[in-house]
C-alpha cells in the first residue's frame, strides 16, 4: 500500500524577470513501512518535496496523496498522519527541562493530560532521553537536541515521518545511534514509514530500503541501493595481496596472463608494491572459485582479499553528471 505517493508535480518559483522550475513532473510511491531516501545535490529539489507533503507549499501542478489524503484538498488529516523533522532543532525553551518542552508541546496538540504524561515518558524511554528527561534543554548537545526533536514528532504517534538530514551536524557515534533508531526503531520495530532528504550517500546506502535520485527537479531514478549500483556500472573488483617474493616471478606472469582470459573478466593489473598487489575487475555474474582455482595452480601466496563493488556514491555523480546508463532487466 503506498503511504505517499506523488505525481507529476510541478512547482515554479518566481526570480525576478525568470522563473525556476523547484519540481518537474515527479512521480513516486513510498509504501508502509520503509525507510526511503531522497538524494540530489544543492537546489535540486528535495526540500521543496518535502514542504509539499508536508503542506507548507502547493503545487503548480500534479497531485500528492500522504496515507491516501490529498495535501491540497485535505491538508488537516494530512498532518494528523505525518510528522516533519526539519533542519535545525529549533522551538524548543532553553530555559525549560527535555520534558517541561514536551508537556508544552503536548499540550499544543491537545493532547489530554494523562495520555499525555504517559506518552512522554514512553517516548524519552524509547529514545533513550529519559535519564536527562530534567535536564535543561540549553545543556543539550546537538545528537540530544536531535533526539529531543524525534520525541517531540512522535507525540502525536503518526505513522508517516519525514526528515530533512537527520543526522547533518551529529558526531559518528550519534549517527549511527540516530540511524540505527530509525531503521530498527521505527520503521522495522514499529512499522512506521520513515522518509528522509539527505546528502550523506553512506547513510542512504545502508539504512534505507529504496533510493530516489533527484536533479534538477527531475527523479532520475529510484530503486534499492543495490540494484541502483548494478545499473550504472555492473562490475566489480577483488584485490590479493601477495607475499613479496612474487612481486616479479615468472608464476605470477603465467598467472595474470591465464586471468585475463577468463570469461567476464573486464581488466587485470599488477602494482608492484611491496607488497604486490593484483587487481582484477569482473563482471557482476562471475563466480571467484575460477578466480581461485588460478591462484592455488600458480601456487601463489595470498596474504590477503579483498573484494569491491561501486558505491552508492559512484552512482549518484554519475548519474547527477549525466552520463550514460542504461537499466538492466
Amino acid at each position: 500500500m503506498a503511504w505517499e505517493q506523488v505525481g507529476g508535480l510541478r512547482e515554479v518559483f518566481a526570480r525576478k524577470k525568470n522563473f525556476v522550475q523547484a519540481l518537474n513532473k515527479v512521480d513516486l510511491k513510498v509504501y508502509r513501512g520503509e525507510v526511503f531516501g531522497l538524494l540530489g545535490p544543492n537546489g535540486a529539489g528535495k526540500t521543496t518535496l518535502i514542504k509539499i507533503l508536508c503542506t507548507l507549499v502547493l503545487p503548480d501542478e500534479g497531485e500528492a496523496y500522504v496515507y491516501g489524503y490529498d495535501v491540497v484538498r485535505e491538508p488537516s488529516k494530512v498532518l494528523r498522519n505525518l510528522q516533519a523533522v526539519l533542519g535545525d532543532p529549533r522551538g524548543f525553551d532553553w530555559r525549560l527541562s527535555a520534558r517541561q518542552n514536551l508537556e508544552f508541546y503536548a499540550a499544543l496538540y491537545g493532547l489530554p493530560r494523562d495520555f499525555a504524561k504517559s506518552r512522554i515518558e514512553g517516548v524519552l524511554e524509547f529514545i533513550g532521553l529519559r535519564d536527562r528527561a530534567n535536564d535543561m534543554y540549553q545543556r543539550f548537545s546537538t545528537g540530544m537536541a536531535r533526539k529531543l526533536q524525534l520525541c517531540r514528532a512522535l507525540l502525536l504517534d503518526t505513522p508517516i515521518l519525514l526528515f530533512d538530514e537527520p543526522t547533518a551536524g551529529l558526531d559518528p557515534a550519534s549517527a549511527i545511534d540516530f540511524r540505527r533508531l530509525l531503521k530498527d526503531g521505527l520503521a522495522k520495530s514499529e512499522g512506521r514509514t520513515v522518509f528522509i532528504a539527505t546528502h550523506n550517500m553512506w547513510e542512504a546506502q545502508s539504512i534505507c530500503d529504496r533510493v530516489a535520485i533527484i536533479n534538477k527537479g527531475e527523479i532520475i531514478a529510484c530503486d534499492n541501493p543495490e540494484n541502483l549500483r548494478r545499473y550504472v556500472k555492473p562490475e566489480k573488483g577483488y584485490v590479493f595481496t601477495l607475499d613479496e617474493d612474487f612481486g616479479h616471478s615468472e608464476e605470477l606472469r603465467s598467472f595474470l596472463s591465464e586471468v585475463s582470459r577468463l570469461e567476464d573478466v573486464k581488466g587485470s593489473r599488477l602494482e608492484p608494491g611491496p607488497p604486490p598487489k593484483v587487481m582484477v575487475r569482473v563482471d557482476k555474474d562471475f563466480e571467484i572459485s575460477d578466480l581461485l582455482e588460478l591462484v592455488v595452480k600458480h601456487g601463489l601466496r595470498v596474504k590477503d582479499l579483498e573484494s569491491y563493488e561501486p558505491s552508492l556514491e559512484e552512482v549518484f555523480i554519475t548519474l547527477i553528471r549525466g552520463e550514460r546508463y542504461e537499466r538492466e532487466a
